[in-house]
């Protein structure tokens, strides 16, 4: 049996950091109908919600990138475990609040807000923690694992949070999602890693130079970083915008984009399985070239296919999301210094979610002046035209699955895996 179980997962300290991610993945996915509805019953204008959304999500984009910073600085086990402390603590207070029927759409923007910080801290330093717990042979099967649960939290943790919104109201979810916090410091606590060789701290400015000037110099990092984002604006946030208007106006309504989302969560399960056992010679080759599998979603929607067909062009969109973030966390963390791959995560999430609200800002006027249909054609053709835009960089094309050696910028040390 033992022989059956993954060889990251036969690790003790993998395993605890595993249940802390596992644990903080489904805390995650409670909260998006958990917060619309908790808004919903205090009696949020549509505006309203918009600007409750954007206050629990800004944040995330403000301070990424000073908290990969901090987690390239200091423990990343002590950051993960105070964010987790700090989330544990508004989303108690929140389900309190919403419980007792004293909260108002004032508490749940600024907690969630909050959280939303303490989420911005977590993210890049978990990213770091993987290279101090997983040795560098076992990295990309540990990433496939942990994209697998986050792929299930995100099947299953909307069911549990409509269950309880629906049966208890929307403070439970939120309660339940300060537990799951709890449990993931717990594990946290049990963790045991290895202190990481820092010669000289520096300073936080020069600390956010060394981060950026590492991240300019890797072309490849830069090229998956932009090709995410155009990707996050032009693709995926039309398809949150407008995929439930068009459901709901001719598919059959919320029952409908939930079974359409079900398949994109099923196909990115699919493709963590399929990732944990596929290792291109040149990762970055792969990576880049699946988003083509969003297109035929964007296209069909904008058409207004039945819901089995978008459903079923969903499942190799999911697949892709999956395999692209396996390949590109175990990228970063094979060919960016263990001391700042915190920082490299910072970079490349805060450019990649950046572009997520203001393609959703744009979304809706543009829909209303050239119609839904064409912003998601429009969204498809960008999806295709970004392959060979990326696979134009020879630094994608030529990453090994292997470090190389290669020179350093500036007369710096050696830096393996150089882009």
């Amino acid at each position: 049996m033992l022989r059956l179980t993954p060889a990251p997962l036969r690790d003790p300290a993998f395993r605890r950091y595993f249940t802390a991610r596992s644990f903080s993945h489904l805390g995650d996915g409670l909260i998006s109908i958990a917060l619309l509805f908790g808004a919903l019953r205090l009696g949020a204008s549509p505006t309203e919600i918009g600007l409750l959304l954007l206050a629990s999500r800004l944040p995330v984009v403000v301070f990424t990138v000073l908290g990969g910073v901090i987690g390239d600085l200091v423990s990343r086990r002590a950051v993960m475990l105070i964010a987790d402390v700090v989330r544990c603590g508004t989303q108690g207070l929140t389900a309190v609040l919403l419980l007792t029927g004293v909260g108002t759409l004032w508490h749940l923007a600024v907690l969630q807000a909050v959280a939303g910080t303490a989420t911005a801290f977590f993210n890049p330093a978990a990213a770091g923690l993987v290279v101090d717990v997983v040795p560098e042979e076992h990295r990309h099967q540990a990433n496939a694992l942990l994209t697998a649960t986050q792929n299930v939290a995100i099947l299953v943790a909307p069911v549990i949070s409509a269950i309880l919104v629906a049966t208890v109201g929307a403070g439970a979810s939120f309660a339940v999602d300060a537990g799951t916090f709890v449990i993931s410091a717990v594990a946290l606590m049990m963790l045991r890693v290895p202190d990481r060789p820092v010669h000289q701290r520096p300073g936080m400015l020069d600390a956010v130079r060394h981060g950026w000037r590492d991240f300019r110099s890797r072309p490849w990092l830069q090229a998956t970083t932009i090709q995410v984002a155009v990707i996050n604006g032009a693709c995926i946030s039309p398809f949150l915008v407008l995929g439930p208007i068009i459901t709901d106006e001719r598919l059959g309504g919320p029952l409908s984009w939930a079974f359409i989302g079900n398949g994109y969560a099923a196909g990115a399960l699919v493709g963590s399985a399929i990732a944990m056992r596929w290792h291109p010679r040149r990762p970055l080759r792969v990576a880049v070239t699946i988003p083509v599998a969003l297109a035929p979603l964007l296209v069909l929607l904008a058409a207004g296919a039945p819901v089995f067909l978008l459903a079923a062009a969903a499942v190799p969109a999911g697949i892709q999301s999956a395999i692209y973030a396996v390949l590109t966390d175990t990228a970063r963390q094979t060919h960016v210094p263990p001391d700042l791959v915190a920082r490299a995560t910072g970079f490349s999430t805060v450019v990649g979610l950046a572009a997520a609200p203001v393609g959703m800002a744009v979304a809706g006027p543009a829909a209303e002046r050239i119609g839904s249909g064409t912003v998601l054609v429009i969204g498809a053709v960008i999806a295709v035209v970004s392959v060979p835009l990326a696979l134009a960089v020879r630094a994608v094309r030529d990453l090994p699955a292997r470090p190389e050696s290669a020179p350093a910028p500036d007369g710096e040390p050696a830096i393996a895996g150089h882009g």
